[in-house]
């Protein structure tokens, strides 16, 4: 055999060789902490205690950070992605797993608040009451420590929110959404809350990443070109009741019903949101209005809608309308507005991180007073019962 063949069989053997190797395996997720201030802490899932963390230190899968009132940590994931914790916050780095369109990268958030800058691919966060989710990038998660009531801003990119009764809500760039914690009396879960951002929800993003600043400078634009050149088109209820046919056929809409037209509610607490059923609806719109022009809306198959107020955290007068859906998804008719008032909401409440309990100091038996008629006492004397 000459030699050419020789060098042929050779490297068909290498290359088999090296066909038959194990793939190495993908490195699983990991993070780097970094721009650490106050108190932070972390346990990886194979520890049994928190622990204080220094910076550039690790957190593996499966691991799980807490942050004090005043801790602060930034996340660097190794696929590309950042997460920036503010305090009181706690979370569980869950998965980084490949799915549909790159990534996933899957957090369990119990309290507190996340910023999350994707790196392509999605990031689904788990909340007490609900998921929410982000294709392409920017989205605040926060969880009330009071309430487990779920606060969501899209600041850039898909984001979404569905709460364990599956309805969902899609929501893009400069929108909000609210997912509702479970109705400790019915077991029931309000359906989600989708709105527009408002400027402090631009500004906490700018305080917390400097990354955001060309997307803040953009909106904040946007903002200031939308109030100097459009205003608030009214439509009078009576035109509104003018275009409703007479005799109560089934494109008459609806009409609101609860609370009454003028109504002044308070800061917190549940209001029940009411109005007369359409026969041909599928589903409502419930449209929320502040008197800065920022909206809210919730959807909902029944005629009348139960929430806490202080998820619209404004003050002042705000006007709600209803708009009726078919089941052709088309939009049948909106109702007239009516208008309420409220109080601004009180800022939430940080939760503070448990502490373990003192325990008191043994008593000093010098300082102890001896009973003679305590038959377990050291002093015990039988004088006491007259011997």
């Amino acid at each position: 055999m000459n030699k050419k063949g020789l060098l042929f069989i050779l490297f068909a053997v290498i290359a088999a060789l090296t066909a038959c190797q194990p793939k190495a395996e993908d490195s699983p997720l990991s993070a780097t902490l970094s721009e650490i201030t106050g108190l932070v802490q972390i346990r990886q899932a194979e520890a049994d205690a928190f622990e204080s963390v220094s910076a550039s230190a690790t957190l593996n899968v499966n691991g799980q950070i807490q942050t004090g009132d005043d801790g602060r940590v930034r996340l660097d994931l190794s696929s590309g992605t950042i997460i920036r914790v503010a305090p009181s916050s706690l979370f569980t780095l869950t998965s980084n797993d490949e799915g549909d369109g790159g990534l996933l990268t899957k957090i369990k958030m119990e309290v507190g608040k996340i910023f999350i800058i994707l790196n392509g691919g999605r990031a689904d966060v788990e909340t007490p009451s609900g998921v929410a989710s982000v294709r392409g990038s920017y989205m605040k998660v926060e969880v009330d420590p009071n309430t487990n009531d779920v606060y969501v801003t899209c600041l850039e990119g898909n984001c979404s929110v569905r709460n364990p009764n599956g309805e969902e809500v899609n929501f893009t760039n400069g929108q909000r959404a609210v997912l509702f914690h479970q109705d400790p009396n019915t077991g029931e879960w309000n359906s989600p809350l989708l709105g527009d951002m408002t400027p402090d929800e631009f500004q906490e993003w700018l305080d917390n990443n400097p990354e955001a600043q060309a997307l803040f400078d953009q909106a904040m634009a946007a903002l200031t070109a939308t109030s100097a050149t459009e205003a608030p088109t009214e439509v009078p209820p009576t035109e509104i009741d003018a275009a409703a046919p007479e005799g109560g056929s089934s494109n008459a809409c609806s009409q609101i019903q609860e609370p009454a037209n003028g109504s002044s509610l308070g800061k917190a607490g549940q209001v029940n949101f009411a109005w007369s059923e359409h026969p041909d609806a599928q589903a409502y719109v419930i449209t929320f209005v502040n008197a800065d022009g920022s909206t809210a809306r919730i959807e909902t198959s029944t005629n009348s809608a139960e929430f806490y107020i202080e998820v619209l955290p404004n003050g002042g007068s705000y006007e709600w309308f209803v708009t009726v859906y078919g089941a052709d998804g088309k939009e049948i008719c909106a109702s007239p507005s009516a208008q309420f008032s409220k109080p601004k909401a009180d800022p939430t409440e940080k939760a503070k991180p448990e502490k373990e309990e003192e325990q008191e100091p043994p008593a000093d038996p010098s300082n102890t007073t001896c009973d003679p008629c305590d038959p377990f006492g050291s002093c015990y004397s039988y004088s006491c019962f007259g011997y």
